[in-house]
């Protein structure tokens, strides 16, 4: 009996130091690059482990052992998590107090619902192993709810979180009122049988709670997850749209500048052979032939001069008056493929909000201002175009698009993806239905050379 009351000791200790690995991981950043990390945090949890299984063992009270897990939570969120300082020792101390709350319901409701109810009794008769159980799954309770309450990672809608809180507290009451009745049975009945049997009913009750708690909360997570994936898939489908164009508006530039070779071959014999009718009525012909040709932009920059080919093509096409500037360096920080990405992104932004003013109101004059240039080790990388003045924002309140649907707001979360990536800046700001979006990257490859 003492050998299964040492192992269960064992599993509640392990139990309160997984739960409490669980909810520091969530709360603070690891450390990115630190040397042997893994290792170094399973033997300081492996220390700890140690530490509190000793002093249970020792008889200590659980006071000292609550301030000694305290300080040893403290410790390991101040060796292992890189946010500040004050962030790691409040997360690694709130633990603790969320254990100490839970002791105290734990006892306290027991207590007040039944009179006859011991120290003795549920610390250290039958009851002792459903009652840990309680106290074990209203830390889970906590720290479950620390985490779905406003987590990016959990996809539960108001009504979800509500009912999920709602779960949470009922089964607690239902496994103190399970608690409730053992005790009374123990106390009118003395059938100690009886009580073993209803003890080891709330056990298994207490035991399938908690599964259930986990198991809506990985719906959750699992949801968000797809939410992520479909985001990514319909990104993935945008950017396969924008490299087809761009291959495409490659495809074109190349014949042009092959059809330019052959006119000016064409005029340099009709020139040396003195034709000069001959000469003037080819000339005028292929005047008006390049009237009915896209413009090219030549930057030397092939995700650029495509990019903005097409989209100031476009923007012509329908009306919307643009100016631009491009001093783009030789070798750009951003790769092709990311490049056309920003830039396909910010100005399928303007145009479409340009298109959207047209219709909106169409005595606005729809335009849209472009620039790249080069500023103190930085690309300058800026947007801007009148709109209609309705905006998609996100929870956060951060801006999305100037077009409204649940597709929209994709683009611009690419563009800051790639920016950080990049350890740039973005800011996009609204002012006066004025859409502007400002990125700054760091000219890291240019800053070698000098």
């Amino acid at each position: 009996m003492l050998y299964i009351d040492s192992i269960w000791e064992y599993i509640v200790n392990f139990l309160e130091l997984a739960l409490f690995i669980i909810f520091i991981h969530k709360k603070l950043r690891i450390r990115a690059n630190y040397k042997h990390q893994a290792v170094l945090m399973f033997l300081f949890v492996s220390f700890q482990f140690a530490v509190l299984c000793t002093l249970n063992k020792m008889g200590i009270s659980s006071y000292s052992t609550l301030m000694s897990s305290c300080v040893l939570d403290i410790g390991y969120a101040v060796l292992f998590y890189r946010d500040s300082i004050i962030r790691r020792i409040f997360w690694g101390f709130s633990y603790s107090i969320i254990c100490l709350v839970a002791e105290q319901i734990s006892f306290f409701i027991p207590v007040t619902l039944y009179k006859g109810a011991s120290l003795e009794l549920l610390l250290g008769g039958t009851l002792r192993k459903p009652y840990i159980m309680l106290y074990l799954a209203m830390i889970a309770v906590f720290v479950l709810l620390f985490h779905s309450i406003g987590n990016k990672d959990i996809s539960l809608s108001p009504f979800q979180k509500v009912a999920y809180i709602f779960i949470a507290i009922s089964g607690l009451a239902i496994g103190h009122y399970i608690l409730r009745l053992t005790l009374e049975s123990v106390d009118k009945f003395g059938d100690s049988s009886f009580s073993a049997r209803l003890s080891l009913v709330d056990l298994f009750f207490i035991i399938l709670f908690l599964v259930l708690m986990l198991y809506i909360y990985q719906l959750g997570y699992s949801k968000e997850e797809n939410i992520r994936l479909l985001e990514e898939q319909k990104i993935y489908e945008l950017e396969r749209t924008e490299f087809n164009s761009l291959s495409e508006t490659t495809e074109r530039l190349r014949k042009m500048k092959h059809d330019m070779q052959i006119y000016v071959d064409a005029i340099n014999v009709l020139a040396k052979d003195k034709k000069w009718d001959e000469l003037i009525a080819y000339t005028e012909q292929y005047h008006n032939t390049l009237a009915t040709t896209q413009s090219a932009i030549a930057t030397g920059n092939i995700a650029i001069d495509c990019i903005l080919t097409a989209k100031l093509d476009y923007a012509e096409k329908h009306g919307i008056k643009t100016e631009y500037s491009i001093m783009a360096p030789e070798n750009f920080p951003l790769d092709s493929v990311e490049l056309s990405s920003i830039l396909g992104n910010i100005w399928n932004n303007s145009i479409e909000a340009g298109e959207r003013l047209i219709i909106s109101d169409p005595t606005e004059h729809p335009y849209i201002y472009f620039y790249i240039k080069p500023y103190q080790n930085m690309i300058l990388i800026h947007i801007e175009n009148n709109y209609d003045g309705v905006i998609k924002g996100s929870i956060d309140g951060d801006i999305l698009s100037v077009k409204q649907g649940n597709d929209h707001g994709l683009g611009i979360r690419r563009v800051k993806e790639l920016v950080e990536k990049a350890d740039g800046v973005l800011q996009i700001t609204s002012d006066n239905k004025i859409f502007s979006v400002h990125i700054m990257i760091p000219d890291k490859e240019n800053n070698k050379l000098l």
